[in-house]
This record gives C-alpha cells, sequence and structure tokens, in this order.
C-alpha cells in the first residue's frame, strides 16, 4: 500500500429511493472521498492496478443451503474459504477496472503488487475491500425482491508517482454494489400456486440447485459491476487531466 488515505469513515450507500425501477436498484453506488485540484499532471507511461486487499474477517459467507453444503464438501478452513470468496470479488474489481481503462485508450495493466519506483511517471490504483457479504441464495432464488441480497464494499485510492518522487495522491473512492432485487421463483408465480408448490420447489428445485452450485459460489458479479462503475468515473478524471479525449470515455 502507498502512504496513508484520508480516512473518511465506512459510509452507507443507501440512495434507494422507493419508485425507482428495480433495475436502479442494482446500481453500485461510487463516492468519491477526495480528489486533485493542482495543475494538470504529465500523461502517465504506465497505470497499474493492484488488487484490493482481502482481510478474511471482512468477509460473509452465504448462509443458505449452498454454504452448509460447500462446508461438508471442502478440505477448505473457514478461513480460507472466506479468503477465497474475498479475493474472487477483489480480481474481479481489479479486472474490470483494467479492462475499462484499457478500453479508453488508456496504458493500463493488472499488477500483484504496487511496482518499485522508478524513472518513470506511473499512476497506480489500489485499495481494500471493506466487506464482501455472500448473502443467501437459496432465498434470493426462492424469494428474491432483495431477500438474502449479496454486496461488496471496496475503498480506493489513486495515487501518481513521478519518478522517485513520494507518491501524491490523487483521487479516492468508497464504493458498494448489491445484487438485484429481482423476484424469485415464488415471486413470478401466483399467490395460490405459490403456496400449493412452495414445500415442492424449495426440494426439487432451490436444493438441488444448491447442490450443483455449492463447489462454485460466485462472488465475483458485484465485484465486476463496482470495477466498471470505477472504471468510468477514473476515466472521466483521466480525461481532465488531458491524458485522453474526453469522447473516449463512454
Amino acid at each position: 500500500m502507498m502512504s496513508a488515505a484520508p480516512q473518511s469513515g465506512r459510509r452507507a450507500f443507501l440512495a434507494i429511493g422507493p419508485g425507482l425501477a428495480l433495475a436502479a436498484c442494482a446500481q453500485p453506488q461510487v463516492e468519491q472521498t477526495s480528489g486533485y485540484t493542482g495543475r494538470r499532471l504529465p500523461r502517465p507511461e504506465r497505470i497499474y492496478v493492484v488488487a484490493p486487499g482481502v482481510a478474511a474477517d471482512d468477509v460473509k459467507l452465504d448462509d443458505g443451503v449452498r454454504q452448509r453444503l460447500t462446508a461438508m464438501t471442502s478440505d477448505q478452513t473457514l478461513s480460507q474459504q472466506r479468503l477465497a470468496a474475498g479475493r474472487q470479488a477483489a480480481d474481479a474489481v481489479s479486472a474490470e477496472v483494467t479492462a475499462k481503462l484499457q478500453g479508453f485508450g488508456l496504458p493500463a495493466e493488472r499488477v500483484a503488487r504496487a511496482p518499485a519506483p522508478s524513472a518513470a511517471r506511473v499512476v497506480i490504483v489500489e485499495g481494500h475491500l471493506l466487506s464482501v457479504d455472500q448473502g443467501n441464495q437459496t432465498q434470493r432464488n426462492l424469494i428474491g425482491f432483495g431477500r438474502g441480497r449479496s454486496s461488496v464494499a471496496v475503498e480506493v485510492q489513486v495515487y501518481y508517482r513521478d519518478g522517485h518522487a513520494a507518491p501524491r495522491l490523487i483521487s479516492s473512492f468508497e464504493a458498494t454494489a448489491q445484487s438485484p432485487r429481482t423476484p424469485g421463483v415464488v415471486g413470478t408465480m401466483g399467490a395460490g400456486m405459490a403456496v400449493g408448490r412452495l414445500a415442492t420447489m424449495a426440494a426439487s428445485n432451490a436444493i438441488l440447485s444448491s447442490v450443483s452450485e455449492a463447489r462454485s459460489a460466485d462472488t465475483g458479479s458485484e465485484g465486476r459491476r463496482i470495477g466498471d462503475a470505477l472504471g468510468l468515473r477514473l476515466g472521466h478524471i483521466f480525461a481532465e487531466q488531458g491524458w485522453i479525449p474526453e469522447a473516449a470515455v463512454q
């Protein structure tokens, strides 16, 4: 990590009000917590994107049927499972940020850690996961409408380093994404049918589906959406510096 960024606390991103469409509820919430206001900086030769750091205690695993099956069939400890879930989300964030910046024509690449100082001008994008919650996929599949939602929260810092000079913080962000509030299987059925078939569905649909997915839990979807939103914000910031045309940021 670079030098510590200004601390702004762990904010809640509940910008969802009544009347919004269900699809809008799934949009990542991104807040810029600090920004650069000095003169324009020379275009960097490389932009290094480091996967956010992960602490096992910041990860909450799926608390539904799938996680219980995973625990029964996995040789990993609970802490290892949490780290794996967190790293999946972190890798998704960094991969999506990198792809977005490359699409804008910027010299971005993913790296395991920030490189040592050299004569080059570089930008370093790094940070850490604030939380990963896999939610409860069984509830999402059966009920939906926000029940059992998964979420990822991340803090990101962007540094500019000119040769061997001390890195300069030019921007920082906090971002959160949650799974969509789409209806589950019960939500797409009529009330009478739902009452009559709920037990059968739970056994034959949700649980059997969970068995097939027990070894392949995906915590990356929210990470990818955060990475996409962050990449877009960074694109606009870098365009303001004159490193790419504003028209390149879409």
